[in-house]
């Protein structure tokens, strides 16, 4: 798209062009005849009139030249004009390209931070959650512990109140026995004042009557008197049931309120209670700073979300899109690493060799990468030198690998040129094969035991294997500075595999243990101090967690990875990577895996695609933006390099 017009040719008549000569010539012509007639000093009248037709002509041709000059003045103007509009273009057009890898560059810092803000988010969120879980299991915990309380006091007022109703009973019926008391003693009152009566009669016929009446009476009184003490039986042994019954009461009360006071669960009881309040109340303002933590971060996503928008609006304005692709270019403040499984010799180089594709992208930047390998190859290093040293990689900068970086670890050792085999003393040893100080084979004077030994072709030390009666159990690597890599152990059923592994630091120290199942296998990380640090049920699951946990781990990291490596998926879905992930697309078979990659809410912003049927699939399949890049297809063959010399000495006890 163009600011202005693009620029017109313009063309000049070729009559024009002819009237103009013409003009010239005839005005030289005029020139000449003036100076003629200046000359005459007579004129006839015939003369004046070729005068006067002489110098109308001269007025002609001076108005034709004025024009031409108007002419030429208004074309080369217009050609500074022309030049000007396509030099605006021009910066139009730069400008334009620059805006829209801003435009992008902002979309994808704005979705690494929505992104970064959203996990955050969820984890608020699920603590939170967490938090209240807790908050509802102490509160659930401290009822249940105030509801037993409560009924220890609930039971200790029920026996209270028990011994308070026997208490009013007791009284009622000590009540009613001094009331039988009463009645009985004024019925014996009355009984002797009858029998007073009788005693003091004078008049015996009278008497006779009196006394049988007054004993009538007494008969009656000693009967009701009787019915009074079965009562006063009958209450005093209701009362002193109820004594019983109450001091009973009053001992249960005692002992439950002693035990309220000394025991020693009701003690644990109400100290649970009090940590429980102190844990819900802190538990409160956990929740609460929670809830504060919630509300920022929804306010974060609320400024996200407007800023997205307010940027969809600018891609609309200036690209009527919101959807736009950009070309991928390295950023020179960012940290790249480019992964390949292993780093071949340069015998085995192509004319396709993929790496230096990717080597040349790197051009016309002043970015340099890193090489990420994760295979274990005794000569990476010399390949590493070789590649260096020819020139193969311009643009690499260094090497990362976890098995180098392994033998990096712990104490250095400098070259060495004696090694010493690991044989049993108390057995003498013949060399077979080779001299003394360099055998290739070595053999015990039973036969039962035979040890190998391979140099490289500068008479290092390149491995060791151990048989015994003729069958392969272990192989010791050595590296080309005679220092030990690692021992396999072959299988004892096959001893084309291995049964297990054991990689060394340059001290001697085990840093990493891979045992072989038929299924899978087991991998150990291994501290200095012989503690296993971590374990994987995979090699993959190992070189994910290497590389997050050591090989990269600063967000200006940017790890350049095919997306057939066996841990891609792996690293595409990790949280835990600071890291970022350029996938480099190879093919779009894999539909499942590509959705991830260009869905909208996928952590890659940044793709490179290896060949352009690959770029226009991925665009068509695309609907958001997205930063991409073409890797050029050329590639060079290296020159094999010359090596050097190292000898190496072999020390074997009791060597016949």
């Amino acid at each position: 798209m163009k600011l202005f017009g693009g620029k017109k040719q313009m063309t000049v008549p070729t009559h024009r062009h002819e009237s103009t000569t013409k003009t010239r010539v005839s005005n030289s012509a005029a020139g000449q005849q003036s100076a003629a007639a200046t000359k005459t000093i007579i004129h006839t009248t015939a003369q004046l009139q070729d005068g006067q037709d002489d110098q109308q002509d001269v007025v002609a041709n001076e108005i034709n030249r004025d024009d031409a000059q108007s002419l030429e003045d208004a074309v080369e103007e217009r050609q500074q004009l022309e030049q000007q509009v396509d030099q605006l273009n021009e910066q139009y057009g730069t400008a334009r390209g620059h805006l829209r890898s801003k435009l992008l560059t902002e979309k994808d810092l704005l979705r690494s931070q929505s992104r970064h803000v959203n996990r955050l988010y969820e984890v608020a969120s699920e603590q939170r959650n967490a938090h209240f879980e807790t908050f509802g299991k102490l509160q659930a915990k401290r009822t249940a512990l105030l509801a037993k309380i409560k009924q220890d006091d609930a039971h200790r007022q029920e026996l209270q109140h028990s011994c308070e109703k026997h208490e009013r009973t007791l009284r009622m019926l000590q009540a009613q026995l001094d009331t039988v008391k009463k009645e009985r003693q004024s019925l014996s009152d009355q009984e002797h004042t009858l029998i007073g009566a009788i005693n003091t009669q004078s008049n015996l016929t009278d008497m006779m009557s009196v006394i049988n009446d007054k004993r009538q009476q007494i008969t009656a009184i000693n009967a009701q008197d009787h019915d009074l003490k079965l009562t006063l039986n009958g209450l005093t042994t209701s009362a002193n049931q109820e004594q019983a019954t109450i001091d009973e009461l009053h001992h249960q009360i005692q002992e439950a309120s002693q035990q309220a006071a000394d025991n020693q669960r009701i003690i644990d009881l109400k100290h649970q209670v009090e940590t429980l309040t102190t844990q819900l109340s802190d538990q409160q303002k956990q929740l609460s700073q929670d809830d504060e933590k919630l509300g920022e971060l929804r306010s974060q996503k609320n400024v996200l979300s407007q800023s997205f928008d307010e940027l969809a609006d600018r891609m609309k304005f200036y690209f009527n899109s919101t959807k736009v692709i950009d070309t991928y270019n390295f950023d020179p403040k960012r940290h790249y690493v480019l992964y390949s499984n292993t780093l071949l010799p340069l015998g085995e180089l192509n004319g396709e060799f993929s790496l230096q594709r990717i080597d040349q992208l790197f051009d016309n930047t002043r970015t340099k990468y890193d090489i990420l390998t994760t295979d274990f190859n005794r000569e990476l290093g010399s390949i590493w030198s070789t590649y260096q040293s020819q020139g193969i990689l311009r643009h690499a900068h260094d090497l990362i690998n976890p098995y180098l970086a392994m033998q990096h670890d712990g104490r250095h050792q400098s070259h060495q040129t004696d090694v010493v085999l690991p044989l049993d003393q108390a057995q003498e040893w013949q060399v077979e094969e080779g001299t003394r100080e360099q055998p290739e084979k070595i053999k015990s004077k039973t036969g039962s035991q035979v040890v190998t030994l391979q140099y490289r072709t500068d008479r290092s030390l390149s491995s060791v294997m151990y048989y015994q009666d003729k069958q392969l159990y272990k192989m010791a690597i050595y590296d080309s500075q005679n220092i030990l890599l690692a021992t396999q152990y072959a299988d004892p059923h096959d001893a084309t595999k291995a049964a297990s592994e054991i990689y060394y630091r340059p001290d001697h120290s085990v840093a990493l243990e891979k045992v072989y199942f038929p299924d899978h296998v087991v991998v150990q990380s291994t501290e200095d101090a012989k503690i296993v640090e971590h374990a994987f049920d995979s090699e993959a699951s190992f070189y994910e967690w290497w590389l997050i946990s050591h090989a990269l781990t600063r967000s200006q990291d940017s790890l350049i990875i095919g997306t057939e490596a066996p841990f891609f998926k792996q690293l595409l879905n990790d949280c835990a990577r600071k890291f970022e992930l350029v996938p480099l697309i190879s093919s779009t078979a894999d539909e499942s895996l590509i959705d991830a990659i260009i869905a909208d809410d996928s952590p890659i912003n940044n793709v490179l695609v290896s060949n352009e049927q690959v770029h226009q699939s991925l665009i068509k399949r695309l609907n958001r933006d997205m930063h991409i890049q073409v890797v050029d297809p050329t590639g060079m063959v290296a020159p094999k390099p010359k090596e050097k010399k190292v000898k190496t000495r072999i020390y074997i006890p009791k060597v016949g």
